[in-house]
């Protein structure tokens, strides 16, 4: 890989100073579009973007997780956060089917449920 692999520690943002919004809205604009794996690659970003404010995310003892992914695996198998929303973020994390289809049909309704919750989840 040119450049050596991906940073993935708390200061690594591969869109700088993009927000939630603009992440969101590409999702569901990418989606509208039939591109489902941008779409969740979006719709990940803007989760963990929730996630990072409400539970926090990073390299601190007291992190929920180190990065958006491993938040997202971790709160798939989180009994503490209700059905709905551990199915969302398994969908938005579950590898790619062989046929290369996500397992999320619907990435931006995936990140919509968790936004849902954590934006009314006092910790």
């Amino acid at each position: 890989m040119i450049g050596g692999p991906r940073m993935m520690t708390k200061d690594f943002d591969p869109h700088p100073g993009r927000t939630f919004n603009e992440e969101f809205a590409e999702a569901q604009a990418r989606q509208a579009e039939g591109n489902t794996g941008r779409a969740r690659t979006c719709a990940r970003r803007a989760a963990g973007m929730v996630l990072r404010e409400r539970v926090g995310i990073g390299a601190a003892a007291s992190s929920y997780a180190p990065t958006f992914i491993l938040a997202l695996r971790r709160l798939a198998g989180d009994f503490a956060f209700p059905a709905e929303v551990r199915a969302a973020a398994a969908r938005l994390v579950a590898r790619s089917k062989p046929d290369r289809t996500s397992a999320s049909e619907n990435p931006a309704e995936d990140a919509e449920i968790i936004l849902r919750h954590f934006r009314v989840w006092k910790s």
